[in-house]
């Protein structure tokens, strides 16, 4: 359905690209942001894009967010604080944009969006499976015997999940058996109540900051209001979560779940961002990009099984696999 926008809706355009750091601002003088509402307004609005990590479009004052149409790239990518961006950024999105969105096919694999404490009665939860896609809402995803099974979970919290996800730190488990894609119900369904507030990195050490973590702030390697802490660079990166109580384990891929914590994957946008995916306890990787959903699929939409090999591009360096105990570890 078309709707009139009013101008302040689209003098501040949040440009979807980033995953470690929060998204660069696009600021548009009124005449250009009366044009774009004015674009908008009798538009509507496109599919999302196949893509999941680096450009998904641009966000509006009113949370829609639009990708693929010409007329509104057009009067966003002339603007001075776009063209301010860095190199690789700017030709990163104008890429994007000449390629539609790579024009791909898949469904989108996105978690959808379940109201609170919305109950499944058993006979729905226990015909679908969650080893490629979240549970229906109300049920959780996965047990000792079988991790890619969906149930009704035994006992729902009472309490407003909200106030739940205000009290941070939230921590995960340590027991690697219960490390899943299970969106709503992991830590408390936090990712999911304050996604804009978590990345990557805070998805992947499985700990709820609502702070948008950075390697290394935790532990004092950079003052807590610096973003990035470090050099967005595969070493730089790298002791930074040392420093947070992440271990060093290489560059091969896991074939076992450790005996406790979880594994991680480090991926570096070279010089300009970075990225973490996480090992589940189906042995399948799953990942949030920056204040977007959480994901179990890459840019072309398949199930993540080597995180070497998926495709998170932008993030072309992979740098290798880390340990994580969440008790043991510090983030912010």
């Amino acid at each position: 359905m078309l709707q009139r926008l009013n101008s302040s809706a689209c003098a501040v355009i949040e440009l979807l690209v980033f995953s470690g750091t929060p998204n660069p601002l696009i600021h548009l003088n009124h005449t250009d942001a009366h044009t774009l509402c004015a674009i908008v307004g009798s538009t509507p609005q496109p599919p999302p894009p196949c893509r999941v990590v680096g450009f998904t479009g641009w966000k509006l004052g009113d949370g829609t967010v639009w990708h693929g149409v010409d007329s509104i790239d057009a009067v966003l990518l002339r603007q001075p604080s776009f063209h301010a961006l860095g190199r690789t950024v700017r030709e990163h999105v104008q890429t994007e944009i000449e390629l539609k969105g790579r024009g791909c096919a898949h469904s989108d694999e996105e978690t959808p969006s379940c109201p609170q404490h919305e109950k499944a009665p058993a006979d729905v939860c226990g015909v679908a499976r969650c080893d490629s896609s979240a549970c229906p809402c109300g049920c959780e995803c996965g047990n000792a015997t079988d991790p890619g099974v969906c149930y009704v979970p035994a006992h729902a919290s009472a309490r407003p999940r909200a106030l739940t996800c205000a009290s941070v730190p939230i921590i995960g488990p340590d027991d690697p058996s219960k490390v899943r894609f299970a969106p709503q119900a992991d830590d408390g369904g936090c990712f999911v109540a304050k996604q804009s507030e978590n990345n990557c990195y805070d998805y992947a050490t499985d700990i709820v900051t609502n702070t948008f973590a950075q390697p290394g702030r935790g532990s004092g390697v950079c003052p807590k209001s610096q973003r990035p802490c470090v050099k967005n660079a595969c070493d730089d990166v790298r002791h930074a979560a040392e420093s947070d109580g992440l271990a060093w384990v290489g560059t091969q891929l896991p074939s076992a779940l450790p005996t406790e914590g979880h594994y991680v994957s480090l991926h570096i946008w070279p010089q300009t961002n970075f990225h973490w995916l996480r090992m589940d306890a189906d042995l399948r990787w799953s990942h949030k990009p920056g204040g977007s959903p959480v994901r179990n699929v890459d840019n072309n939409g398949q199930v993540i099984l080597d995180p070497s090999k998926a495709d998170v591009s932008p993030w072309s360096e992979h740098c290798g696999y880390m340990h994580v105990l969440p008790s043991n570890v510090s983030i912010y």
